[in-house]
């Protein structure tokens, strides 16, 4: 069974790209290391024992109090320990790590310290799986209204203090109806610090980012996680229908779920798959799927599955409608099972259902006839979802002289 996106390790999802200063080495230096492998963070170290680590808000931070980086060395702007964790730490032990120390990154070290890789946020939530995006459906779950709304005549300088009071990693620049027209990010002022001596005193209109990706409140989570991973970029703007800006969406306000109420529900459910790795057993409490089945079409072929879309429970129109056996059912991944059945798209289909909640019908020809898929999502008693349901249905044939 495939590890669930919470139980993995961390040293299955960090980044094997490090990026390492001395900690006599200026800041500059630091800048220009982390602009030329696109990294967010570097480490300072000393020989090979870790001194420190370097982040971007460190460099924003720094900004605003008029350090000059490029006198400034390392060990004077490093943030000192660097966390570590071993390279089997569970992801979502890792997270909690972060949320507790308020940190960005962590380091993993081997047994005798020595650096392999580095995981921020960004790591952690490009592994998330379907069961984190089905909980937090919309943007409006999880973006963030605090946000600085800044015009294109403000000074950089203003962006680094609205970034820093507000905790937040960029601001907006918006016309006169708080409609985005650019974008300034943490990574946008290291950057600027590399190439202009007082960038602190330039204009945002001359160095703003533009157009800006934005999304509405009601979009589903999963679609603008994608448009963030197409147009390789860690923000959006959440704006109402007229346009206006309303809120931010980054990987910190996506990934800072994982915390509180949903630490206990993924722990549970970690510990849940854990069984079923040594023998898999119907999981699904028979009332459950009883009052599923009635409340949807209980004439149709279903098979309910946990959230790793393994196969617990069919219905008897399974071999009647796909030509297999219910005990070949069982325990198989409901998405390789249709294909087997001849369901050649079941990979993207199932999910992308599974991500409206059954709203969106699938299609596919089996066997010469057109079947249509639904994909629910079921709630167990504590109200928190606990697996899908998947229901197969073969669309009737018209028969002469009557309409669908």
């Amino acid at each position: 069974m495939t590890k669930s996106s919470q139980n993995k390790p961390i040293s299955e999802i960090m980044t094997r790209n490090i990026c390492l200063v001395e900690s006599e080495q200026t800041v500059i230096d630091a800048l220009a290391r982390m602009r030329s492998k696109s990294v967010s963070s570097v480490l300072v170290v000393d020989g090979t024992e870790i001194r420190g680590i370097i982040t971007e808000r460190d460099f924003v931070r720094a900004l605003h109090t008029s350090v000059d980086f490029r006198t400034m060395v390392c060990a004077g702007l490093m943030q000192s320990p660097v966390i570590s964790v071993l390279p089997e730490t569970p992801c979502l032990e890792a997270y909690h790590l972060m949320s507790t120390r308020g940190i960005r990154h962590l380091a993993i070290t081997d047994a005798a310290g020595d650096v392999m890789g580095i995981a921020s946020e960004g790591d952690l939530m490009r592994n998330f799986g379907i069961e984190y995006y089905m909980n937090f459906k919309t943007v409006g779950d999880v973006m963030s209204s605090r946000m600085g709304l800044l015009r294109e005549s403000d000074l950089v300088a203003d962006a680094v203090e609205s970034m820093i009071e507000r905790h937040q990693s960029c601001v907006l620049v918006v016309d006169s109806a708080k409609r985005p027209v650019g974008v300034l990010t943490e990574r946008d002022v290291v950057w600027l610090c590399g190439d202009h001596a007082q960038s602190e005193r330039l204009a945002l209109g001359e160095v703003m980012r533009s157009p800006v990706v934005t999304v509405t409140a009601k979009d589903l989570l999963h679609d603008a996680v994608k448009s963030m991973a197409a147009a390789r970029i860690r923000r959006l703007a959440v704006v109402d229908p007229s346009g206006a800006a309303i809120g931010l969406l980054t990987h910190h306000e996506i990934v800072r779920e994982m915390e509180g109420d949903y630490t206990a529900h993924f722990n549970a459910l970690a510990e849940f798959q854990s069984r079923v790795q040594v023998e898999f057993k119907p999981f699904i409490d028979e009332k459950l799927v009883m009052s599923t089945l009635s409340r949807l079409a209980p004439d149709t072929a279903m098979l309910a599955t946990d959230l790793s879309y393994h196969i617990g429970y069919v219905t008897p129109g399974v071999p009647k409608l796909l030509g297999v056996e219910a005990s070949a059912c069982v325990g198989a991944d409901v998405r390789q099972f249709l294909k087997a059945a001849g369901w050649a798209t079941a990979d993207d289909d199932v999910r992308e259902s599974a991500l409206t909640d059954g709203q969106l019908v699938m299609e596919a020809t089996l066997k010469e006839c057109v079947f249509t898929m639904r994909v629910f999502l079921m709630y167990g008693t504590d109200g928190r979802s606990c697996g899908f349901l998947v229901r197969i249905q073969r669309k009737a044939v018209p028969t002469p002289g009557n309409r669908e």
